[in-house]
């Protein structure tokens, strides 16, 4: 599929979905664009097949970031007034880095060379900025702490793109590497937040098909019911559950779970009143 038919698809995915999140966006300029690709972590993967990259497979183990890094690690270390240098300008050569690492995007000129609409990632380890969309002077750093897990999955996700599908030529010398090319305790430090956040999703992705959503529904004479069924809450499953209310941990958040039996005596889990304990549909009081 040539670049056109692809970035017809890539406008209207992106339209689609700030229409319906942020309308205003849709008459500012390229800059918001990716920043609401970034908060959508399937629109990296739809980014990966507009550059022509194939995105990760099941198989792969994401646990840390320096998995993804070649056998041969390359030598060239880059000061940041030197990788500055590297903007496109006059036909020049096109360089970024993401989390200490430098790639060469030359052959990516027309979204990143001057004019490019990621021309600000050039020149510069924008790391923070892949997450948080904060492309002013400020929010083009490479200093990553107190991210949230979605961001950190976001960023392992953006390393991996480049990875993929561009030359990794070099680092810079930063947080992450010193001017050996050597990495530092912060890119350690870096690492184990990836991890973490990485587990944590797992352990929330487990939690939900432990106890999937119940299904829904409103009607002003009868009020709101919620039911279980082998699909409630997107998880297929070949049980259906019982309807419970389900505590968070802290106890702040509250949301009807669908539970099998076997878990009915989970202290995070309460009947609804008035609804039988083998009910799979329940009246919520109004």
């Amino acid at each position: 599929m040539n670049k056109l038919v692809k970035l017809s698809f890539l406008v209207l995915i992106l339209a689609s979905v700030i229409a319906w999140f942020q309308p205003n966006v849709l008459y500012n300029n390229t800059k918001y664009l990716h920043d609401v690709a970034v908060k959508f972590p399937a629109l990296v993967s739809f980014f990966k097949w507009f550059h022509g990259a194939k995105g990760p497979t099941s198989s792969t183990d994401h646990t840390q970031v320096k998995e993804a890094v070649p056998t041969v690690e390359p030598t060239r270390v880059f000061t940041k007034e030197e990788l500055a240098k590297y903007k496109g300008e006059n036909g020049g050569d096109v360089y970024l880095a993401i989390m200490g690492r430098v790639f060469d995007v030359t052959r990516g000129r027309d979204f990143y060379g001057p004019g490019g609409g990621y021309s600000f990632f050039s020149g510069v380890d924008g790391s923070r900025a892949f997450v948080t969309g904060d492309f002013k002077a400020e929010g083009l750093i490479d200093d990553i702490t107190g991210l949230g897990s979605q961001d950190y999955i976001g960023l392992r996700d953006w390393l991996d793109f480049y990875m993929k599908d561009y030359e990794y030529i070099g680092k810079v010398h930063g947080l992450f590497f010193d001017a050996d090319g050597k990495t530092t305790d912060y890119f350690d430090n870096a690492q184990q937040w990836i991890k973490e956040a990485t587990n944590h999703k797992e352990d929330e992705d487990l939690f939900k098909e432990k106890f999937p959503m119940c299904n829904i529904e409103y009607k002003p004479e009868e009020g709101s019911r919620v039911w279980c069924s082998t699909k409630s809450g997107g998880i297929k499953r070949d049980w259906v559950g019982f309807p419970r209310s389900l505590y968070s941990a802290d106890s702040k958040n509250i949301r009807c779970a669908c539970a099998q039996e076997a878990d009915l005596n989970d202290s995070l889990l309460k009947e609804y009143p008035n609804c039988p304990k083998d009910a799979t549909s329940c009246m919520l009081p109004k």
